[in-house]
């Protein structure tokens, strides 16, 4: 394969903002050197999208270990990828979950416990939320799913999603799967920035929120304001908005538009600072720490009785490292919701599986 080959057959957007031809070229024949030979064994799910297909190739390489390669392609030709992953192979399905068809897109959803409001966890995949989902549903339902850009992901795989694409998927998905709203949204990381977009253009839809150590938006522009001032080289930006980017663009907009519903809100914080070693030499990770938290801060002032915690004892992982505080957290919001409104009774809203 030349350089030509790989321009042939990958989107201009991949190349221009996820990895530049000669880069993507020097991987392929790396990761060529490290597997092959590769057999192909067939597709974890059948291949779908009436848009973009999407497929999630089984491979079984030289190392004895079965791999997959997460696939889509433009819909119209020269039907060129658009995103290209090596990672580990999908699970098997729980027997409490199934894919939901989204517009001819599969979206993995697994949902446990009886009551409302139902608690619905955004971000990464639902073994990510592993600490957390048996705990919640010994007291209301709860749903998590596999985030399709994410690895070991069983939904369909997709291209790099906006916020506003993520909300349209998790309300289609919600909707397809019957589960009724309003939710209680948990999410961690990005998750956070997204459930909170969700409840800016839905405000009905929503209970409550828990962020767990969320993405602001404004997060990037004060780190790059913080390395103008310590005079460290910023990295040059991609030639177009990335997804991050326009996800943060559509964030500022929703506060723009209005003021946050009042619902119940908590946030929690990691309270273990970053490692040095993973930051330039003399980087101030005290100032970066203050500024993460003050971001969490303005956001839990944004309703009236909002609750900032700090988990003292936990990196960025917190639903992995101090899932105690995750499920505590959404028990008091879930209450709260509670007092607010009228559930369902827990039999009419008892656990049952989704259909495959």
């Amino acid at each position: 394969m030349t350089e030509a080959d790989v321009r042939a057959h990958f989107a201009p957007a991949f190349l221009m903002n996820v990895l530049p031809a000669p880069i993507l070229l020097d991987l392929l024949r790396q990761t060529a050197a490290q597997y092959a030979p590769v057999t192909f064994t067939g597709f974890a799910f059948p291949p779908t999208g009436t848009g973009a297909v999407a497929h999630i190739d089984l491979v079984d390489p030289d190392t004895g270990e079965q791999i997959a390669i997460y696939v889509t392609i433009e819909p119209d030709p020269p039907h060129r990828i658009t995103r290209l992953d090596l990672n580990e192979a999908p699970a098997p399905l729980s027997p409490t979950g199934g894919r939901v068809d989204v517009g001819g897109r599969m979206l993995y959803l697994d949902c446990t416990g009886s009551g409302g409001p139902t608690v619905v966890l955004e971000g990464g995949i639902t073994s990510d939320w592993a600490a957390v989902q048996p705990a919640v549903a010994g007291f209301t339902r709860v749903c998590s799913y596999d985030r399709p850009d994410s690895p070991g992901s069983r939904s369909d795989p997709t291209p790099s999603r906006t916020a506003q694409e993520v909300v349209a998927d998790l309300r289609a998905m919600l909707t397809a799967a019957g589960e009724p709203g309003p939710f209680v949204l948990v999410g961690h990381s990005l998750g956070g920035l997204y459930v909170q977009l969700y409840a800016y253009q839905h405000p009905d839809e929503v209970a409550g929120l828990v962020l767990v150590d969320p993405t602001h938006e404004e997060f990037s522009a004060r780190l790059a304001d913080l390395r103008l001032e310590l005079g460290t080289p910023i990295p040059p930006a991609p030639p177009e908005p990335d997804t991050a980017d326009l996800s943060f663009t559509q964030m500022r907009e929703a506060r723009a538009s209005g003021p946050f519903p009042p619902m119940p809100l908590t946030i929690l914080s990691h309270g273990r600072p970053a490692d040095p070693s993973e930051r330039p030499a003399g980087w101030p990770i005290a100032e970066e720490e203050r500024i993460w938290r003050e971001l969490h801060t303005e956001i839990a002032r944004m309703v009236p009785n909002g609750r900032h915690v700090i988990a003292e004892a936990s990196g960025h992982d917190i639903p992995q490292e101090q899932p105690e505080l995750v499920v505590e957290a959404i028990q008091a919001v879930v209450a709260a919701a509670r007092d607010a409104r009228t559930w369902d009774s827990p039999a009419a809203r008892s656990a049952r599986p989704l259909d495959a």
